[in-house]
C-alpha cells in the first residue's frame, strides 16, 4: 500500500470501494493490491459519519475473535454503550402473536425498572419483536443499540424512525459494517446477525420460526458460546415452533423479568471472572 495510507484509511477506502463486503475486502488486503490517493480522498469526503476500525484501541473486545470480525463499524450515537457491563440482545419474529409481543414488552420494561443500572438492549430494529423490545426500553429511557444491515444513513424499515432518532440522539447507538448510502439487502441481514449475537453475553428470543433470521442469530450465539434465553409459549395459542424447541435443547426459559435479570447479572459476573 502507498505510504499515504494509514491502516484506518486503508480499511475505510476498502469499505467504500467494496460496499462493506467482508470477503472482497479481505481478499484485497491479502493480495496487497494498491489503492489510489484519489480513491482514498473520495472515500473520506463521502463518509459523513463516525467510524471505528479493527485496528483502533476502542474496537469492541467482544468482536475481535468472532467469525469474520468487521473491519470497520460506522455509527451514530453513543459508542461507549458497547462497553457497558449489562447488555442484552433481544430478537424475534417480525410477526409475533399478541401474547409474545405484549410479554416481551413487559419483560424488558420491568427488567429496566428492576435493575439498578440500566441494561443496554441490543436488537436489529426490524418489525415485530425487535422494535417491541426497543420501544419498551425507550419508554423508561434505557439505552439501546440498533445493529442494521444497511448504511447508517439508510435505516430500515423507515417506519421505525422513532427508534433510529433515539439512537442518533446519544441515548442509544446505531451501528453497521456497511458504508453510507448502502441499501438494505437480505444477505446483509443474515451476515449482520453474527454481530447481534456477539455484542452481548446473552441472546433472548421472544418468538421465531425454525427457518428464520432469528434462528440464524441463535446459531451464531451458540457458535460464540453466548447464553441463549427463550420465552416459552402455549402450544395451542401461540407459535411455539422455535422458542419451545430451543428450551428443549437447553436454552434457559424466561418466565418473568426476575429470570431475565438473574441471567444478565450471572452472565456479567461470569464475564468479569474470566477477565480476571
Amino acid at each position: 500500500m502507498n505510504d499515504i495510507f494509514t491502516a484506518r484509511s486503508v480499511l475505510l477506502t476498502l469499505s467504500y470501494l467494496k460496499k462493506g463486503k467482508w470477503d472482497e475486502m479481505n481478499s484485497y488486503i491479502k493480495e496487497k493490491r494498491p489503492l489510489s490517493k484519489e480513491l482514498k480522498e473520495e472515500a473520506e469526503q463521502n463518509t459523513k459519519a463516525n467510524y471505528i476500525t479493527i485496528v483502533d484501541e476502542n474496537y469492541p473486545d467482544c468482536l475481535k475473535d468472532i467469525y469474520k470480525p468487521p473491519f470497520i463499524l460506522y455509527y451514530y450515537g453513543n459508542l461507549s454503550l458497547l462497553s457497558e457491563r449489562y447488555r442484552l440482545t433481544a430478537i424475534g419474529s417480525r410477526r409475533p402473536t399478541i401474547y409474545q409481543s405484549d410479554t416481551c414488552y413487559r419483560l424488558i420494561k420491568e427488567l429496566e425498572i428492576k435493575t439498578e443500572k440500566k441494561v443496554v438492549i441490543i436488537s436489529g430494529m426490524a418489525k415485530g419483536i425487535d422494535s417491541t423490545v426497543m420501544k419498551a426500553a425507550m419508554e423508561v429511557e434505557a439505552p439501546i443499540i440498533s445493529v442494521i444491515g444497511s448504511g447508517i444513513d439508510k435505516p430500515y424499515p423507515t417506519e421505525n424512525d422513532g427508534i433510529y432518532d433515539y439512537c442518533k440522539s446519544g441515548k442509544g447507538l446505531v451501528l453497521s459494517e456497511y458504508p453510507l448510502s448502502e441499501n438494505a439487502k437480505p444477505q446483509n441481514f443474515l451476515f449482520r446477525n453474527r454481530l447481534l449475537a456477539a455484542l452481548s453475553p446473552s441472546l433472548f428470543v421472544g418468538a421465531g420460526k425454525k427457518r428464520s433470521g432469528t434462528n440464524n442469530s441463535v446459531y451464531w450465539a451458540s457458535s460464540f458460546n453466548r447464553n441463549v434465553l427463550a420465552l416459552p409459549c402455549n402450544q395451542d395459542l401461540d407459535d411455539p415452533e422455535l422458542t419451545n424447541e430451543l428450551i428443549k435443547q437447553g436454552a434457559e426459559p424466561i418466565l418473568d423479568s426476575n429470570d431475565l435479570k438473574l441471567e444478565i447479572l450471572t452472565a456479567s459476573k461470569s464475564k468479569e471472572e474470566k477477565k480476571s
